[in-house]
């Protein structure tokens, strides 16, 4: 099992190394671009694209927040429903890193939220530094009105919304941990965006429990999961090895499962179904 795991943490390092030369190359790309003037409707498509990162990526979170009311208007339209004994009325962000989509699903939206991640997030912090300051002036004016009268109003209402689990979501996982389990079968939606590792396992737990879900696929990782492939046209198979194919494989799994490029920038594609 050590060697498992230090396996999977060197092939992890070098897909890390990689990336970070693929976005030193594009921001490279694309600083030529702007010393020779190219026209961003030219034919070079690729020196236009941005990177991940930047200003012009900065509200993806809230972006995605707004599309994700939009195309499952239940999260806000109805209570809590009670299947078997059990209240589906959460939505399950599979590794949320520092928290920044609970955050502002919580405050602005009054969802409640399971954030699932290896690593424990401070989500009041996320919401103080990155969501309130983003947030329309009447907005922060509310929100700093009520820390005048109580200096805990946002842990509190992060306390009382959120609710973390602190661990990874893959396939032991999910047959190990009976909690994670619970907040599966519970859970109104199952989100990834930008999940790493764990995308293909929402896709699998979402079609298991029939639940509704939307991935947003960023690293493919292909060394790791070296048993994922590609059924083409004529049959044959390839290798998922490129973002492009990683999103094909995952529609390959369901017919009803839909591809749409959301509206934000990076890596924006995602794939969604409505449990129906």
């Amino acid at each position: 099992a050590k060697a498992e795991k230090a396996r999977i943490k060197k092939l992890k390092k070098e897909e890390g190394r990689r990336r970070a030369i693929e976005m030193s190359k594009q921001r490279r790309r694309q600083q030529i671009q702007n010393e020779m003037g190219v026209d961003g409707n030219s034919s070079a498509p690729d020196l236009a694209k941005s990177t991940r990162h930047g200003a012009r990526n900065q509200h993806r979170h809230k972006f995605f927040a707004r599309w994700l009311l939009e195309t499952f208007p239940f999260l806000q339209s109805s209570p809590c429903e009670s299947t078997n004994g059990r209240e589906k009325c959460h939505v399950l962000d599979v590794a949320g890193g520092k928290g920044e989509l609970s955050a502002r699903l919580s405050m602005c939206h009054n969802l409640k939220v399971v954030l699932v991640d290896p690593r424990r997030a401070d989500v009041a912090s996320c919401f103080s530094s990155q969501v309130l300051p983003k947030l329309p002036n009447k907005w922060q004016s509310r929100i700093e009105e009520q820390l005048a009268e109580n200096q805990h109003f946002v842990q509190e209402k992060i306390d009382q919304r959120v609710t973390q689990l602190v661990m990874s979501f893959d396939d032991y996982t999910l047959e190990s941990s009976a909690e994670l389990q619970a907040a599966v079968q519970s859970a109104s939606v199952l989100i990834g965006m930008h999940a790493d590792g764990a995308t293909e396992a929402i896709v699998d737990a979402a079609l298991k429990y029939r639940k509704p879900f939307v991935v947003v696929p960023c690293c493919v990782f292909p060394r790791l999961f070296n048993q994922r492939f590609l059924v083409k046209d004529d049959g044959t198979k390839v290798p998922v090895r490129s973002h492009e194919q990683f999103c094909d494989y995952l529609l390959q799994k369901d017919k009803r499962f839909k591809r749409e490029v959301l509206p934000f920038e990076g890596r924006n594609v995602g794939i969604w179904w409505d449990g129906k």
